[in-house]
């Protein structure tokens, strides 16, 4: 495995783990959230979900390949929920890290999701974690703060209609 591939399946691993304590310390809410996203079985989803997270991450740590195919597989059923709500226009938080947001699923949770897919491809086909060169480290951090752009871009747009603006106040032009 590359030093690369071993840092996004760390970065994967911590992101599922967070999720799912994020999930587990409060079930009763995410199984409400989950029934709000129209989910059959919230209150077995809730403990069912996070545990295949933990599950999952815990992979990407033992078997990085194996993992991350299942960390792809994963957020591929994220994606295609957070897809359907977005087109659907209901206005339902996604509860994917349990209650850290309340805002409506938007383009941004699928930008986002987007950004997981590619790691996970990424590390599929490696079977153990190696310790990253300096190369690596500078390459994964640039890749990091690429995708933490484009999904504040995406959340920008969400939040104020538009990426790029001349006009600095908030009056319309003339």
């Amino acid at each position: 495995m590359t030093g690369l591939a071993t840092l996004l399946a760390l970065t994967l691993a911590a992101t599922l783990a967070v999720a799912a304590v994020a999930k587990l310390r409060d079930p009763s809410r995410t199984a409400g959230d989950f029934a709000a996203l129209g989910l059959p079985m919230p209150t077995l989803l809730a403990r069912l979900v996070p545990a295949i997270e933990v599950a999952v991450a815990v992979a990407l740590l033992v078997v990085p390949g194996w993992g991350a195919v299942a960390a792809f597989g994963l957020f591929v059923l994220f994606t295609a929920l957070l897809i359907s709500l977005v087109r659907s226009g209901q206005p339902i938080a996604c509860s994917c890290f349990g209650a850290v947001s309340d805002e409506p699923v938007s383009w941004v949770e699928v930008a986002r999701n987007g950004v997981l897919l590619v790691a996970a491809a990424v590390v599929t086909p490696f079977d153990e974690l190696v310790v990253p060169g300096f190369a690596a480290v500078v390459a994964y951090s640039a890749a990091a703060v690429i995708g933490m752009v484009v999904v504040q871009l995406v959340a920008f747009k969400r939040d104020v209609g538009a990426v790029w603006s001349t006009h600095l106040s908030g009056e319309a032009p003339a």
